[in-house]
């Protein structure tokens, strides 16, 4: 923040956890946000929740939910699934490889980044500090780069190398 004064604004405390977050400008000055760290999703399962309860107590909701539950007592006749998968996902084509990063105990794989919560928060941070307009699949790539690079040691080669080994043994 001592870099960027005109963000002071933008962190905004968690109306539930109170874990302070940077928040968009337009969004500068809020005291009901909920943090991205997983607040947010609960607070739309909650609500999403209440409206649901609240829609199948009025009279239009219990005959929806009637007809739903009939529909639910016949079961579905089994059909086999392509390629043998179970989940009936398969489209037939390979999937790519993906690339996998090594930082110490953790593994990255491109996919759980390219699809993670995270990500949208994440762009937006570094747009706002970068003052530049990311996309996530730029963000992706810029994280990639990133975690790519070796760690700079202070300590000789060898120790490096016996602490690899350590981790990762043969």
């Amino acid at each position: 923040m001592q870099s960027h004064p005109e963000f002071q604004g933008c962190v905004v405390s968690c109306a539930d956890c109170g874990i302070r977050f940077l928040t968009h400008p337009r969004n500068a000055g809020r005291r009901n946000l909920r943090c991205p760290f997983g607040c947010r999703q609960h607070h739309r399962r909650q609500r999403s929740c209440q409206r649901s309860t609240e829609y199948y107590q009025t009279a239009a909701g219990k005959t929806k939910k009637k007809r739903l539950n009939a529909r639910r007592q016949a079961p579905p006749a089994a059909q086999p699934q392509p390629d043998g998968d179970p989940r009936g996902t398969s489209t037939g084509e390979p999937l790519p490889a993906a690339a996998e990063l090594q930082r110490e105990d953790a593994v990255f794989d491109e996919a759980s980044v390219a699809n993670s919560p995270m990500l949208p928060y994440v762009r937006m941070v570094v747009s706002l500090i970068e003052g530049v307009e990311f996309t996530c699949r730029e963000v992706v790539h810029l994280l990639r780069q990133t975690l790519r690079q070796h760690r700079i040691g202070a300590g000789r080669g060898v120790d490096y190398l016996l602490g690899f080994l350590h981790r990762h043994p043969p």
